[in-house]
């Protein structure tokens, strides 16, 4: 196929987006809203289900998140992700975006999500632009190969030449005919992790469950910086990341049990998940949770992150490590006491369901978990700093030690916690180690 037959398809390929964000704005005002189905008793009595047409039938917040993670994977194509079990794959049946509105009754803010990423997907087939980190306006990178980027209004606005880094999207360090890497801290760090010969045919998968907005809590602020550190330090190890963002305990629940079924993790050697939320004593805030006593609550237990992928539940992970980390309050009082070690338990008679974990929490029982509004949490952070910096020769065990000491001397008010591991191995993320 030559470069213009390429460039063809990527037109017609283009139009259809285009037509399809069209009939987007077309149907608005034909959406009505959808069925409310209580056969199925969920969690929480507030969270809406929709049945799709294949059949399936799951929470309306955790379809719409499988909608933008599509979008944010920069596909235009959407399928069902629940497990067929008599076909023993992921069911698949193709959503359209128009089909999507008349299904559920999207807010204004989801709405607006959808179309403006659509046109920024047809805007990326034409051309290739990024956001300076300077001024925020899109710049387009003429040659494809250079990671060395002038801004034209950043160089006019400081008077002196700018450029960034379209890798790191930070300020470009170093000589600027280097356009292979910058020399940014951190920068270039994806090219050390590599899958190499002997695992070309593995498939690493991660699951990325971030709670931002909610409906009677207050919003988690600064949780879009631990995201995207995650999303670059796992995609850098290799997994391919799905993040869904802002989902009930039902919610949570269909996505750990659809996860727990990809037919990927028989092609894998481990899996990550990671959950960022409120939380307390009892588990993980849904969006729909509430401090308020006589309402509903809306927690997912973490004991079901354990059940989903357990021995009995997810044959594709048997065998292989599951690394679980959670960063959640698990109570309201300070960190900043002297406690005692606790004793592990170990449950000999349970260790063939529940084996090959390693679980890293924010905090302690019962104590908060400290989050920057401008930086993310320290905990999110610290694991993106030390993987960055020792994942090339240290095992997961390892690694999370040196989390936990560098929270003892920088962090004294939290302190985070090793749960529920049942590594009989070391497990590194490197193969060959």
């Amino acid at each position: 196929m030559t470069e213009e037959d390429n460039w063809d398809e990527d037109l017609e390929e283009d139009a259809a987006i285009a037509n399809l964000v069209h009939q987007l704005n077309i149907h608005k005002q034909h959406i009505g809203k959808s069925d409310r189905n209580s056969e199925v008793r969920p969690l929480n009595e507030r969270v809406d289900f929709v049945a799709l047409p294949c059949g399936h039938r799951m929470p309306t917040d955790y379809v719409v998140a499988w909608f933008k993670c599509y979008l944010k994977q920069k596909k235009t194509e959407f399928s069902c992700p629940r497990f067929n079990e008599v076909q023993g794959k992921s069911c698949g049946l193709k959503l359209s975006y128009q089909e999507l509105c008349q299904l559920i009754p999207l807010t204004d803010k989801q709405r607006e999500f959808l179309e403006e990423n659509l046109a920024a997907l047809v805007a990326r087939r034409l051309f290739d632009f990024k956001a300076c980190p300077g001024c925020q306006s899109h710049v387009e990178r003429r040659d494809r190969s250079n990671l060395c980027v002038n801004c034209i209004i950043c160089t006019a606005n400081l008077k002196r030449n700018y450029y960034f880094c379209w890798s790191c999207r930070r300020e470009w360090k170093g000589p600027a005919n280097n356009s292979v890497q910058c020399g940014n801290t951190g920068c270039g760090q994806r090219a050390i992790y590599p899958i190499k010969d002997k695992s070309n045919d593995r498939k690493r998968l991660a699951l990325l469950i971030n709670n931002v907005e909610f409906k009677n809590l207050e919003d988690r602020t600064g949780a879009d910086k631990d995201e995207l550190s995650m999303e670059v330090l796992l995609k850098g190890l290799g997994y391919t990341v799905i993040t869904l963002r802002d989902l009930s305990a039902q919610g949570m629940l269909s996505a750990m049990r659809d996860f727990a079924q990809r037919e990927e993790h028989t092609e894998s050697d481990s899996c990550f998940v990671v959950l960022m939320s409120h939380g307390d004593a009892s588990g993980i805030s849904g969006v729909f949770d509430s401090f308020d006593s006589e309402d509903e609550e809306d927690i997912f237990p973490t004991d079901e992150i354990f059940n989903c992928l357990n021995t009995p539940n997810c044959a594709g992970l048997r065998d292989k490590p599951k690394i679980i980390l959670i960063q959640a309050c698990r109570g309201d009082k300070e960190g900043s006491v002297d406690v005692p070690d606790a004793v592990p338990r170990r449950n000999r008679g349970k260790e063939h369901r529940e084996k090959d974990f390693c679980c890293l929490r924010s905090c302690t029982p019962d104590t908060v978990s400290y989050r920057n509004q401008e930086s993310g949490s320290h905990f999110i952070q610290d694991i993106v700093e030390i993987f960055n910096q020792h994942a090339h020769q240290d095992h997961i065990e390892k690694l999370f030690r040196k989390v936990l000491k560098k929270f003892k001397i920088m962090h004294p008010d939290q302190m985070p916690c090793k749960e529920r591991t049942t590594l009989s191995k070391r497990f590194f993320l490197f193969p060959g180690l």
